[in-house]
């Protein structure tokens, strides 16, 4: 879509019935700058742009309502009302590719005012031919198909808005909404919930599935959670790792001054730093050991005996629940039939059974004796008492008794070395080398132990979401079961595996292109030249993570607030470019935050790449006489907004900027 004449008629700020603005431009001259101080009418263009196209679907109305209504009252022009003119009128022109070849809409939407009350009216020509009622009701369902309001607000930037995205740290948020629209996921993410829905109605008809979809669901939500678990333990491992690194090479510095200065006790010294170290990690991690055990499963040893009886009591429970589903198949005509077929096919149909002795003889055989229901559990929930049991069973006391014991051990060597460095200290002249290395080389055990943790944490998690998983395939297995003469529940389980692994993949595959587009842009536009070598994008939090040459992170409060918002606008451009849509961009006073250099390189190097049409909405302050002439060279046309107050009207003044520029018979 390129727009190229706009017409507003006692519009907003614009009293009269010619106000109009021409939008074409070209490809080496994409720009259409429109300048104004505020109260001049820039708000009232985006406003029409947004209700020609739309009308009450551009405030999130289905129709045309009251409320609707109100809105529309609000912007038209009061003088106009006043004066009882009767003529509201917004015309938008634009070219859209249709098969291969251009087309020209104009849409006009004219309100009449009757008694106070409005009165709309739609009108769409194609290529100068009046649409009838059939077509235009189909051109508008296209149109919000093709371009949905949601995904054309995306294209309305203001710098304002920018800005407080990445202040109140809204960038992760903001990727996630705007990349469900832009990258077409949102029809993903309906589909799905249409598929939950079309699956929970299935479940319903059987109480038994439903428990089981319950069942399934808690525990799949158990294994998100874990999943998020280990992908922050991951990132924690990385960032550990990064430092253990910068560390490392400190180290090994100071330790090149201490030599170089005659520092003679180093090597033995940091053994002993390093034997001290050793202790306390191990003391600490036997100390975590007996609080872990403590805290978790020392309960559960104690009361031991009464845990094996739950466990005796649940699988009697488990074959209740086979008697009963016996019982209940068992009927007793299939078995009269049964037997009547035995005493044919053994020729004694003379002998007489009692059926119901027979049925209740079979049943008495399978029935558990002595069985009282207790706690009705569910499979999972077996699974998790026989897992816990299995880990009480194995539990040796007296290797905990052992911790507390080497931990006193270890206590007193520890004490013993400490003295030995606090005599080598006192006697040194190096105490602050000796220090920061000490204190470096403590902090590395302790990533390092952090590290160990993180990765015991990584393996546990696995290993739960392995089980539940299995478990989840088994419950998935007795659901088919419910369901297998409904082959439509089956394809619904494998339309939803499709669709959410489909989305994630796209996810990932867009985030990293935004991510390798918006690393090029940024070093053409920060001052600091190869400063971000690389730019990583989140797949599941959204987080924004910068790197360096060195691949070290670099952390966003190091930018300035002009190299946030930069760094906010190349990846908007980036998710633009990677998703493919054709759209006009709207800048609303867009360098009002930024410096002269970032000013430079916005309109040397950004706004050229910004497609085939940019709308500039700027005020007086915000481009000098130096941007001007910068941005003449891009610029198809532009105008000044000044509001008359003998005319009480907005006022469009073609082919001027502000004092900067004067009329030029060329634009």
């Amino acid at each position: 879509m390129q727009i190229t004449k706009l017409l507003l008629r006692n519009i907003g700020a614009y009293h009269g019935p010619h106000h109009s603005f021409d939008f074409r431009t070209s490809s080496d001259k994409n720009v259409i700058l429109l300048g104004g101080k505020n109260g001049a009418g820039k708000t009232t263009i985006l406003e029409s742009l947004r209700i020609v196209l739309f009308g009450s679907l551009a405030y999130g109305f289905m129709n045309d309502n009251e409320p609707y209504f109100k809105k529309i009252h609000s912007l038209l022009n009061r003088a106009a009302i006043q004066n009882h003119e009767n003529e509201f009128q917004i015309t938008l022109e634009y070219t859209a590719t249709e098969e291969f070849e251009p087309i020209k809409y104009v849409l006009t939407r004219r309100w009449h005012l009757k008694k106070e009350k409005i009165k709309e009216s739609f009108d769409v020509h194609k290529d100068g031919q009046p649409l009838d009622t059939q077509k235009k009701s189909d051109f508008q369902n296209r149109l919000r198909e093709e371009m949905p309001p949601r995904l054309f607000e995306l294209c309305l930037f203001d710098g304002e808005d920018i800005s407080r995205i990445v202040s109140d740290e809204k960038i992760p948020e903001y990727l996630s909404e705007s990349g469900k629209i832009l990258f077409n996921l949102d029809l993903f993410m309906n589909l799905e919930k249409d598929l939950q829905t079309y699956r929970m109605q299935y479940a319903q008809k059987n109480a038994s599935a439903a428990k089981e979809i319950n069942d399934q669901q808690e525990l799949m939500n158990k294994i998100v959670e874990l999943q998020t678990i280990v992908e922050e333990k991951a990132s924690l491992i990385v960032f550990s790792e990064d430092e253990i690194t910068n560390l490392n090479d400190e180290i090994k510095q100071h330790k090149k001054d201490f030599d170089e200065h005659g520092g003679l006790q180093r090597e033995e010294r940091q053994k002993l730093a390093s034997q001290v170290n050793a202790i306390e990690n191990e003391r600490k991690a036997n100390t975590e050991q007996i609080r872990t055990f403590t805290s978790s499963l020392l309960p559960f040893y104690i009361a031991k005996d009464l845990l094996i009886k739950v466990v005796k009591q649940l699988d009697l429970e488990k074959e209740n629940e086979s008697f009963e589903y016996v019982s209940s198949a068992l009927e007793k005509n299939k078995l009269n039939e049964l037997v009547r077929k035995l005493q044919q096919s053994t020729a004694q149909s003379d002998v007489r059974l009692n059926i119901d002795q027979l049925h209740k003889g079979i049943l008495e055989i399978m029935q558990p004796e002595n069985i009282q229901l207790i706690h009705r559990a569910s499979f999972a929930q077996r699974s998790e008492i026989h897992n816990l049991f299995k880990q009480i069973e194995q539990i040796d006391p007296k290797q905990y008794i052992q911790l507390y014991d080497r931990n006193a051990e270890l206590l007193t060597e520890a004490q013993k070395l400490r003295k030995a460095i606090e005599v080598n200290d006192q006697s040194s002249e190096f105490k602050e080398i000796l220090a920061q290395i000490e204190t470096k080389t403590k902090r590395v055990e302790q990533l390092r132990l952090l590290i160990e943790q993180y990765n015991k944490d990584i393996h546990e998690a696995t290993e739960t979401i392995r089980l539940h998983t299995a478990a989840s395939n088994k419950i998935t297995d007795k659901i088919r079961e419910y369901h297998k003469a409904e082959n439509s529940f089956s394809m619904t389980e494998k339309l939803l595996l499709v669709s959410q692994r489909f989305r994630d993949r796209q996810w990932r595959k867009k985030l990293d292109d935004v991510a390798n587009e918006a690393t090029k842009m940024v070093n053409i536009l920060f001052r600091k030249k190869e400063y971000i070598d690389r730019i990583h994008i989140d797949h599941s939090t959204f987080e924004l993570h910068l790197y360096n040459r060195q691949q070290h992170l670099i952390t966003k409060e190091r930018l300035s607030a002009g190299e946030k918002e930069m760094l906010m606008l190349t990846v908007i451009w980036a998710m633009f470019k990677v998703s493919g849509w054709k759209l006009p961009f709207v800048f609303d006073t867009l360098m009002g935050r930024l410096d002269q250099d970032h000013k430079r390189a916005l309109i040397q190097h950004f706004i050229p790449r910004c497609g085939d049409q940019v709308l500039m909405f700027t005020t007086d302050s915000e481009v000098s006489t130096e941007q001007y002439e910068l941005l003449k060279d891009i610029t198809a046309r532009c105008y000044t907004l000044e509001f008359d107050q003998v005319m009480d009207s907005a006022k469009i003044v073609k082919g001027r900027y502000f004092t900067i520029s004067e009329e030029s018979s060329q634009l």
